[in-house]
Protein backbone atom coordinates (compact mmCIF):
# COMPACT_ATOMS: atom_id res chain seq x y z
CA UNK A 1 0.00 0.00 0.00
CA UNK A 2 0.93 3.33 -1.08
CA UNK A 3 1.83 6.06 1.81
CA UNK A 4 -0.13 8.32 -0.26
CA UNK A 5 -3.46 5.89 0.73
CA UNK A 6 -3.26 6.55 4.17
CA UNK A 7 -5.37 9.32 5.51
CA UNK A 8 -3.75 12.40 6.03
CA UNK A 9 -4.07 12.45 10.23
CA UNK A 10 -1.55 9.41 10.02
CA UNK A 11 0.28 9.97 7.20
CA UNK A 12 1.34 13.34 8.71
CA UNK A 13 2.03 11.22 12.13
CA UNK A 14 4.36 9.02 10.63
CA UNK A 15 5.85 11.55 8.48
CA UNK A 16 6.85 13.19 11.44
CA UNK A 17 8.06 10.01 13.66
CA UNK A 18 9.98 9.06 10.29
CA UNK A 19 11.73 12.23 9.95
CA UNK A 20 13.16 11.62 13.54
CA UNK A 21 14.59 8.02 13.14
CA UNK A 22 17.72 7.26 11.57
CA UNK A 23 17.07 3.79 9.92
CA UNK A 24 15.33 3.99 6.87
CA UNK A 25 13.57 0.31 7.20
CA UNK A 26 12.54 1.29 10.22
CA UNK A 27 11.03 4.45 8.83
CA UNK A 28 8.96 2.86 6.66
CA UNK A 29 7.98 0.22 9.41
CA UNK A 30 6.60 2.86 11.80
CA UNK A 31 5.29 5.02 8.96
CA UNK A 32 3.22 2.26 7.93
CA UNK A 33 2.26 0.77 11.21
CA UNK A 34 0.72 4.07 12.30
CA UNK A 35 -1.99 3.12 9.53
CA UNK A 36 -2.37 -0.60 11.09
CA UNK A 37 -2.26 0.92 14.49
CA UNK A 38 -5.20 2.97 13.49
CA UNK A 39 -7.52 0.18 12.02
CA UNK A 40 -6.32 -1.96 15.41
CA UNK A 41 -7.39 0.84 17.87
CA UNK A 42 -10.54 0.88 16.08
CA UNK A 43 -11.12 -2.58 16.02
CA UNK A 44 -10.11 -2.98 19.66
CA UNK A 45 -12.84 0.12 20.49
CA UNK A 46 -15.30 -1.98 18.81
CA UNK A 47 -13.75 -5.83 19.91
CA UNK A 48 -14.03 -4.35 24.01
CA UNK A 49 -17.41 -2.65 23.98
CA UNK A 50 -18.90 -5.73 22.15
CA UNK A 51 -17.79 -7.84 25.44
CA UNK A 52 -19.03 -5.67 27.55
CA UNK A 53 -22.12 -5.80 25.83
CA UNK A 54 -21.99 -9.27 25.69
CA UNK A 55 -21.26 -9.97 29.27
CA UNK A 56 -23.99 -7.31 30.37
CA UNK A 57 -26.66 -8.57 28.09
CA UNK A 58 -25.90 -12.46 28.83
CA UNK A 59 -24.66 -12.44 32.49
CA UNK A 60 -21.73 -13.59 33.87
CA UNK A 61 -22.66 -17.52 33.44
CA UNK A 62 -23.69 -17.54 29.96
CA UNK A 63 -20.97 -15.58 28.72
CA UNK A 64 -18.76 -18.00 29.84
CA UNK A 65 -20.21 -20.70 28.12
CA UNK A 66 -19.84 -18.64 24.88
CA UNK A 67 -16.19 -17.10 25.66
CA UNK A 68 -15.66 -20.97 26.28
CA UNK A 69 -16.61 -22.18 23.37
CA UNK A 70 -15.07 -19.41 21.46
CA UNK A 71 -11.83 -19.87 22.10
CA UNK A 72 -12.18 -23.16 20.95
CA UNK A 73 -13.15 -21.79 17.42
CA UNK A 74 -10.17 -19.36 17.51
CA UNK A 75 -7.77 -22.24 17.94
CA UNK A 76 -9.28 -24.53 15.53
CA UNK A 77 -9.83 -21.57 12.64
CA UNK A 78 -6.10 -20.37 13.21
CA UNK A 79 -4.62 -24.16 12.76
CA UNK A 80 -7.12 -25.08 9.98
CA UNK A 81 -5.21 -22.79 7.19
CA UNK A 82 -2.04 -25.33 7.73
CA UNK A 83 0.16 -22.40 7.38
CA UNK A 84 -1.46 -20.97 4.38
CA UNK A 85 -2.16 -18.05 6.10
CA UNK A 86 1.43 -16.98 6.49
CA UNK A 87 2.86 -18.63 3.58
CA UNK A 88 0.72 -16.76 1.13
CA UNK A 89 2.56 -13.37 2.75
CA UNK A 90 5.91 -15.19 1.22
CA UNK A 91 4.63 -16.79 -2.24
CA UNK A 92 2.73 -13.70 -3.50
CA UNK A 93 4.84 -11.43 -3.25
CA UNK A 94 8.11 -13.60 -4.76
CA UNK A 95 5.28 -14.49 -7.50
CA UNK A 96 4.03 -11.12 -8.09
CA UNK A 97 8.28 -9.90 -8.55
CA UNK A 98 9.01 -12.58 -10.71
CA UNK A 99 5.71 -12.20 -13.02
CA UNK A 100 4.94 -15.96 -12.34
CA UNK A 101 1.03 -15.09 -12.83
CA UNK A 102 0.36 -18.76 -13.37
CA UNK A 103 1.83 -20.13 -10.32
CA UNK A 104 0.16 -17.15 -8.34
CA UNK A 105 -3.20 -18.03 -9.48
CA UNK A 106 -2.76 -21.77 -8.86
CA UNK A 107 -1.56 -20.66 -5.33
CA UNK A 108 -4.73 -18.65 -4.46
CA UNK A 109 -6.92 -21.21 -6.08
CA UNK A 110 -5.69 -24.38 -4.41
CA UNK A 111 -5.06 -23.06 -0.80
CA UNK A 112 -8.16 -21.69 -0.77
CA UNK A 113 -9.96 -24.85 -1.37
CA UNK A 114 -7.38 -26.55 0.69
CA UNK A 115 -8.40 -24.61 3.59
CA UNK A 116 -11.84 -24.89 2.83
CA UNK A 117 -11.48 -28.77 3.03
CA UNK A 118 -9.50 -28.55 5.98
CA UNK A 119 -12.07 -26.92 7.82
CA UNK A 120 -14.96 -29.00 6.19
CA UNK A 121 -13.20 -32.11 7.87
CA UNK A 122 -12.44 -30.91 11.02
CA UNK A 123 -15.56 -29.41 11.73
CA UNK A 124 -17.10 -33.00 10.96
CA UNK A 125 -14.60 -34.72 12.79
CA UNK A 126 -15.11 -32.98 15.78
CA UNK A 127 -18.70 -33.00 16.04
CA UNK A 128 -18.10 -37.21 15.93
CA UNK A 129 -15.77 -37.14 18.64
CA UNK A 130 -17.71 -34.61 20.51
CA UNK A 131 -20.59 -36.96 20.38
CA UNK A 132 -19.02 -40.30 20.78
CA UNK A 133 -17.60 -38.25 24.70
CA UNK A 134 -20.88 -36.09 25.05
CA UNK A 135 -21.53 -38.16 28.56
CA UNK A 136 -18.48 -36.78 29.68
CA UNK A 137 -18.86 -32.77 29.09
CA UNK A 138 -20.88 -30.64 30.85
CA UNK A 139 -24.17 -30.91 28.93
CA UNK A 140 -24.09 -26.71 29.20
CA UNK A 141 -21.32 -26.88 26.64
CA UNK A 142 -22.31 -29.37 24.02
CA UNK A 143 -24.16 -27.50 21.60
CA UNK A 144 -22.73 -24.52 21.77
CA UNK A 145 -19.59 -26.55 20.69
CA UNK A 146 -21.45 -28.31 18.11
CA UNK A 147 -22.31 -24.82 16.63
CA UNK A 148 -18.87 -23.40 17.21
CA UNK A 149 -17.28 -26.24 14.94
CA UNK A 150 -19.17 -25.27 12.20
CA UNK A 151 -18.09 -22.29 12.21
CA UNK A 152 -14.44 -23.45 12.31
CA UNK A 153 -14.52 -23.24 8.29
CA UNK A 154 -15.47 -20.51 7.76
CA UNK A 155 -13.06 -18.48 10.40
CA UNK A 156 -10.28 -20.57 8.64
CA UNK A 157 -11.24 -19.06 5.57
CA UNK A 158 -11.00 -15.61 6.46
CA UNK A 159 -7.91 -16.26 8.61
CA UNK A 160 -6.63 -17.02 4.92
CA UNK A 161 -8.39 -14.46 3.20
CA UNK A 162 -6.63 -12.13 5.78
CA UNK A 163 -3.04 -13.02 4.90
CA UNK A 164 -3.83 -12.95 1.40
CA UNK A 165 -4.96 -9.29 1.18
CA UNK A 166 -2.12 -8.28 3.31
CA UNK A 167 0.31 -10.19 0.80
CA UNK A 168 -1.09 -7.62 -1.83
CA UNK A 169 -0.75 -5.02 0.96
CA UNK A 170 -4.49 -4.14 1.35
CA UNK A 171 -4.48 -3.55 5.20
CA UNK A 172 -8.22 -2.52 5.09
CA UNK A 173 -9.46 -5.15 3.75
CA UNK A 174 -6.88 -7.67 5.36
CA UNK A 175 -8.25 -6.42 8.85
CA UNK A 176 -11.29 -4.13 8.68
CA UNK A 177 -13.89 -7.77 8.19
CA UNK A 178 -12.18 -9.70 10.98
CA UNK A 179 -11.75 -7.06 14.10
CA UNK A 180 -14.70 -4.84 12.74
CA UNK A 181 -17.36 -5.95 10.56
CA UNK A 182 -17.78 -9.48 12.47
CA UNK A 183 -17.39 -8.01 16.05
CA UNK A 184 -20.30 -5.71 14.99
CA UNK A 185 -22.14 -8.71 13.05
CA UNK A 186 -21.84 -10.86 16.46
CA UNK A 187 -23.10 -7.75 19.03
CA UNK A 188 -25.75 -7.25 16.43
CA UNK A 189 -27.28 -11.01 16.28
CA UNK A 190 -27.15 -11.02 19.84
CA UNK A 191 -29.17 -7.63 20.38
CA UNK A 192 -31.48 -8.51 18.03
CA UNK A 193 -32.05 -11.83 20.59
CA UNK A 194 -32.40 -9.73 23.74
CA UNK A 195 -34.81 -7.39 21.86
CA UNK A 196 -37.29 -10.28 20.76
CA UNK A 197 -36.89 -13.51 22.96
CA UNK A 198 -34.88 -11.97 26.26
CA UNK A 199 -31.88 -12.74 27.88
CA UNK A 200 -28.89 -14.32 25.64
CA UNK A 201 -28.00 -17.87 26.13
CA UNK A 202 -24.30 -19.15 25.17
CA UNK A 203 -25.88 -21.00 22.50
CA UNK A 204 -28.06 -18.70 21.15
CA UNK A 205 -25.14 -16.14 20.63
CA UNK A 206 -22.36 -18.91 19.21
CA UNK A 207 -25.41 -19.42 16.63
CA UNK A 208 -25.19 -15.56 15.72
CA UNK A 209 -21.47 -15.57 15.64
CA UNK A 210 -21.79 -18.06 13.23
CA UNK A 211 -24.08 -16.49 10.98
CA UNK A 212 -21.95 -13.74 11.54
CA UNK A 213 -18.69 -14.64 10.19
CA UNK A 214 -20.06 -16.52 7.09
CA UNK A 215 -21.94 -13.47 5.88
CA UNK A 216 -18.57 -11.58 6.79
CA UNK A 217 -16.31 -14.04 5.15
CA UNK A 218 -19.05 -13.89 2.18
CA UNK A 219 -18.33 -10.04 1.73
CA UNK A 220 -14.17 -10.34 2.15
CA UNK A 221 -14.20 -12.98 -0.44
CA UNK A 222 -15.99 -10.80 -3.23
CA UNK A 223 -14.00 -7.94 -2.59
CA UNK A 224 -11.24 -10.00 -2.60
CA UNK A 225 -11.65 -12.18 -5.94
CA UNK A 226 -12.38 -8.70 -7.69
CA UNK A 227 -9.27 -7.10 -6.29
CA UNK A 228 -6.94 -9.80 -7.60
CA UNK A 229 -8.44 -9.94 -10.85
CA UNK A 230 -7.69 -6.04 -11.25
CA UNK A 231 -4.43 -6.22 -10.28
CA UNK A 232 -2.73 -9.63 -12.08
CA UNK A 233 -3.22 -10.35 -15.37
CA UNK A 234 -5.24 -13.43 -16.31
CA UNK A 235 -3.37 -16.46 -16.47
CA UNK A 236 -4.04 -20.77 -16.33
CA UNK A 237 -3.42 -22.09 -12.75
CA UNK A 238 -0.53 -23.68 -12.17
CA UNK A 239 -0.36 -26.20 -9.41
CA UNK A 240 2.63 -27.00 -7.23
CA UNK A 241 0.63 -28.20 -3.95
CA UNK A 242 3.53 -30.38 -2.58
CA UNK A 243 5.78 -27.44 -2.66
CA UNK A 244 3.36 -25.44 -1.18
CA UNK A 245 2.51 -27.55 1.79
CA UNK A 246 5.68 -28.61 2.57
CA UNK A 247 6.66 -25.01 3.11
CA UNK A 248 3.13 -24.36 4.50
CA UNK A 249 3.21 -27.21 7.17
CA UNK A 250 5.82 -26.19 9.49
CA UNK A 251 3.92 -22.51 10.09
CA UNK A 252 0.80 -24.32 11.24
CA UNK A 253 2.88 -26.23 14.00
CA UNK A 254 4.28 -22.46 15.25
CA UNK A 255 1.34 -20.97 15.13
CA UNK A 256 -1.05 -23.95 16.88
CA UNK A 257 1.85 -24.13 19.41
CA UNK A 258 1.72 -20.65 20.25
CA UNK A 259 -1.96 -21.00 20.37
CA UNK A 260 -1.94 -23.86 22.39
CA UNK A 261 0.21 -21.95 25.12
CA UNK A 262 -1.62 -18.59 25.69
CA UNK A 263 -5.39 -20.09 25.59
CA UNK A 264 -4.66 -23.32 27.82
CA UNK A 265 -5.65 -21.43 30.71
CA UNK A 266 -9.47 -20.92 29.54
CA UNK A 267 -9.69 -24.34 28.18
CA UNK A 268 -8.18 -26.13 31.18
CA UNK A 269 -10.48 -23.62 33.42
CA UNK A 270 -13.21 -24.93 31.65
CA UNK A 271 -12.61 -28.61 33.64
CA UNK A 272 -12.02 -26.92 36.98
CA UNK A 273 -14.48 -23.57 37.24
CA UNK A 274 -17.83 -22.79 36.28
CA UNK A 275 -18.49 -20.41 33.64
CA UNK A 276 -19.38 -17.82 35.53
CA UNK A 277 -15.49 -17.28 36.41
CA UNK A 278 -14.58 -18.63 32.81
CA UNK A 279 -16.38 -15.43 31.74
CA UNK A 280 -14.44 -13.29 34.32
CA UNK A 281 -11.38 -14.67 33.03
CA UNK A 282 -12.46 -14.30 29.56
CA UNK A 283 -13.18 -10.56 29.86
CA UNK A 284 -9.25 -10.29 31.58
CA UNK A 285 -7.78 -11.38 28.90
CA UNK A 286 -10.03 -9.18 26.81
CA UNK A 287 -8.48 -6.63 28.46
CA UNK A 288 -4.99 -7.68 29.22
CA UNK A 289 -5.19 -8.31 24.86
CA UNK A 290 -4.58 -4.64 24.44
CA UNK A 291 -1.35 -4.21 25.17
CA UNK A 292 -0.36 -7.06 22.49
CA UNK A 293 -1.67 -4.32 19.71
CA UNK A 294 1.13 -2.68 18.98
CA UNK A 295 3.48 -5.48 18.55
CA UNK A 296 0.77 -6.72 15.85
CA UNK A 297 0.82 -3.45 14.36
CA UNK A 298 4.93 -2.98 13.90
CA UNK A 299 5.15 -7.13 12.84
CA UNK A 300 2.59 -6.85 10.44
CA UNK A 301 4.95 -4.95 8.82
CA UNK A 302 8.14 -5.36 9.47
CA UNK A 303 7.98 -9.54 8.82
CA UNK A 304 8.63 -8.59 5.41
CA UNK A 305 11.59 -6.67 6.01
CA UNK A 306 13.10 -9.34 8.42
CA UNK A 307 13.24 -11.84 5.02
CA UNK A 308 14.42 -9.08 3.04
CA UNK A 309 17.62 -8.05 4.79
CA UNK A 310 18.65 -11.67 5.83
CA UNK A 311 18.36 -13.22 2.15
CA UNK A 312 20.77 -9.56 1.28
CA UNK A 313 23.20 -10.68 3.89
CA UNK A 314 22.82 -7.82 5.60
CA UNK A 315 23.13 -8.47 9.46
CA UNK A 316 23.86 -5.24 10.84
CA UNK A 317 21.06 -3.47 9.31
CA UNK A 318 19.12 -6.49 10.84
CA UNK A 319 20.22 -6.28 13.66
CA UNK A 320 19.37 -2.77 13.89
CA UNK A 321 16.39 -2.82 12.27
CA UNK A 322 15.12 -4.72 14.74
CA UNK A 323 16.61 -3.25 17.79
CA UNK A 324 14.39 -0.22 16.23
CA UNK A 325 11.76 -2.62 16.24
CA UNK A 326 11.64 -3.64 19.98
CA UNK A 327 11.87 -0.17 21.54
CA UNK A 328 8.82 0.75 19.49
CA UNK A 329 7.36 -2.32 20.51
CA UNK A 330 8.10 -2.06 24.56
CA UNK A 331 7.96 1.09 25.69
CA UNK A 332 4.63 2.09 24.35
CA UNK A 333 3.71 -1.38 25.85
CA UNK A 334 4.73 -0.81 28.94
CA UNK A 335 3.05 2.59 29.35
CA UNK A 336 -0.59 1.14 27.43
CA UNK A 337 0.44 -1.41 30.51
CA UNK A 338 0.69 1.08 33.02
CA UNK A 339 -2.39 2.43 31.66
CA UNK A 340 -4.66 -0.11 31.49
CA UNK A 341 -3.85 -1.14 34.86
CA UNK A 342 -4.74 1.71 36.43
CA UNK A 343 -8.66 1.38 34.81
CA UNK A 344 -8.16 -2.20 35.35
CA UNK A 345 -11.13 -2.51 38.31
CA UNK A 346 -13.32 0.34 36.35
CA UNK A 347 -13.05 -1.57 32.74
CA UNK A 348 -13.85 -4.98 34.19
CA UNK A 349 -16.61 -3.58 35.98
CA UNK A 350 -18.25 -2.32 32.31
CA UNK A 351 -18.56 -5.75 31.77
CA UNK A 352 -21.35 -6.55 34.72
CA UNK A 353 -21.53 -7.60 38.55
CA UNK A 354 -18.60 -10.07 39.70
CA UNK A 355 -16.23 -9.05 36.98
CA UNK A 356 -13.96 -6.71 39.14
CA UNK A 357 -12.78 -9.88 41.29
CA UNK A 358 -10.45 -10.35 37.62
CA UNK A 359 -8.37 -7.59 38.29
CA UNK A 360 -5.55 -9.52 40.68
CA UNK A 361 -5.37 -11.71 37.53
CA UNK A 362 -5.35 -8.77 35.17
CA UNK A 363 -1.73 -7.61 36.63
CA UNK A 364 -0.29 -11.62 36.02
CA UNK A 365 -1.07 -11.79 32.63
CA UNK A 366 0.15 -8.24 31.62
CA UNK A 367 3.56 -9.71 32.87
CA UNK A 368 4.06 -12.02 29.83
CA UNK A 369 2.74 -9.45 27.95
CA UNK A 370 5.87 -7.42 28.91
CA UNK A 371 8.01 -10.19 28.63
CA UNK A 372 7.42 -10.45 25.03
CA UNK A 373 7.36 -7.31 24.65
CA UNK A 374 10.89 -6.48 25.63
CA UNK A 375 12.15 -9.50 23.22
CA UNK A 376 9.73 -8.11 20.50
CA UNK A 377 8.42 -10.17 17.06
CA UNK A 378 11.41 -12.51 17.46
CA UNK A 379 9.45 -15.66 16.72
CA UNK A 380 8.91 -13.96 13.39
CA UNK A 381 12.21 -13.02 12.72
CA UNK A 382 13.10 -16.81 13.35
CA UNK A 383 10.26 -18.20 11.17
CA UNK A 384 11.20 -15.76 7.97
CA UNK A 385 15.09 -16.52 8.84
CA UNK A 386 14.41 -20.58 8.65
CA UNK A 387 13.99 -20.98 12.13
CA UNK A 388 11.26 -21.67 12.51
CA UNK A 389 11.63 -25.36 13.63
CA UNK A 390 13.47 -23.67 16.56
CA UNK A 391 10.40 -21.75 17.26
CA UNK A 392 7.97 -24.36 17.11
CA UNK A 393 10.07 -26.54 19.97
CA UNK A 394 10.65 -23.86 21.98
CA UNK A 395 6.65 -23.31 22.04
CA UNK A 396 6.09 -26.97 22.19
CA UNK A 397 8.15 -27.08 25.50
CA UNK A 398 6.19 -23.70 26.85
CA UNK A 399 3.07 -25.55 26.19
CA UNK A 400 3.51 -28.82 27.65
CA UNK A 401 4.75 -26.42 31.03
CA UNK A 402 1.67 -24.28 30.61
CA UNK A 403 -0.87 -27.15 30.49
CA UNK A 404 1.29 -29.23 33.76
CA UNK A 405 1.42 -25.62 35.62
CA UNK A 406 -2.33 -24.92 35.25
CA UNK A 407 -2.90 -28.95 36.35
CA UNK A 408 -1.17 -28.10 39.50
CA UNK A 409 -2.22 -24.47 40.14
CA UNK A 410 -5.56 -23.95 38.63
CA UNK A 411 -7.17 -26.31 41.66
CA UNK A 412 -4.98 -24.71 44.69
CA UNK A 413 -5.14 -20.72 43.58
CA UNK A 414 -8.08 -20.89 40.76
CA UNK A 415 -8.13 -18.17 37.92
CA UNK A 416 -5.05 -16.67 39.67
CA UNK A 417 -3.30 -19.84 39.40
CA UNK A 418 -4.23 -20.26 35.30
CA UNK A 419 -2.84 -16.57 35.21
CA UNK A 420 0.30 -17.35 36.72
CA UNK A 421 0.44 -20.52 34.87
CA UNK A 422 0.58 -18.53 31.27
CA UNK A 423 2.46 -15.68 32.64
CA UNK A 424 5.35 -18.01 33.42
CA UNK A 425 5.45 -20.12 30.34
CA UNK A 426 5.43 -16.88 28.12
CA UNK A 427 8.28 -15.16 29.62
CA UNK A 428 10.05 -18.87 29.51
CA UNK A 429 9.81 -19.38 26.11
CA UNK A 430 10.88 -15.65 25.28
CA UNK A 431 13.66 -15.94 27.15
CA UNK A 432 14.55 -18.80 25.50
CA UNK A 433 14.00 -17.23 21.78
CA UNK A 434 16.05 -14.93 22.54
CA UNK A 435 19.02 -17.15 23.46
CA UNK A 436 18.74 -18.78 19.73
CA UNK A 437 18.59 -15.46 17.96
CA UNK A 438 21.67 -14.80 19.53
CA UNK A 439 23.58 -18.21 19.05
CA UNK A 440 21.91 -18.76 15.67
CA UNK A 441 21.85 -14.85 14.07
CA UNK A 442 24.35 -13.52 16.08
CA UNK A 443 21.44 -10.42 16.89
CA UNK A 444 20.47 -9.30 20.62
CA UNK A 445 16.92 -9.16 20.71
CA UNK A 446 16.37 -7.29 24.17
CA UNK A 447 15.31 -3.84 24.88
CA UNK A 448 18.10 -3.10 27.12
CA UNK A 449 20.26 -3.68 24.89
CA UNK A 450 20.78 -0.47 22.91
CA UNK A 451 23.57 0.72 24.38
CA UNK A 452 25.46 -2.05 23.71
CA UNK A 453 24.39 -2.35 19.51
CA UNK A 454 24.99 1.76 19.72
CA UNK A 455 28.86 1.43 20.79
CA UNK A 456 29.82 -2.02 18.29
CA UNK A 457 28.65 0.45 15.07
CA UNK A 458 30.47 3.35 16.41
CA UNK A 459 33.42 1.24 16.56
Amino acid sequence: MSVNAFPQPLRRIGETIAARLGDGHLAGVVRGAAFVMGIRVAGAAIALLSQVLLARWMGVYEYGVFAYVWVWVIILGIIVPMGFGTSVLRFVPEYRAKAKWHRLSGMLSASFYIVLAFGVVTALVGIGILWAVRDHIESFYVLPLVVGLLCVPAFALMDWQEGAARAFGWVNLAYIPAYVIRPLAIVAFAGGILLFSGTPTGLQVTMGALAATVLTLIGQRVMLTRRVAQTMPRAKPVFHVRHWVAISAPLVLVEGLFLVLVNTDVLLLGYFVDPDEIGIYFAVTRIANLMAFICFALSALAVPKFAELYAAGKHDELQTFMHGVIQWVFWPTLAAGLFLLAIGEFALGLFGDGFAAGYSVLWLLMLGFLARAATGPIEYLLNMTGNQNATAIAYSCAAVLNVALNLILVPRFGLEGAAASTAISIILATLWLAVIVRRRLGITAFVFAGFRIRKLAAV
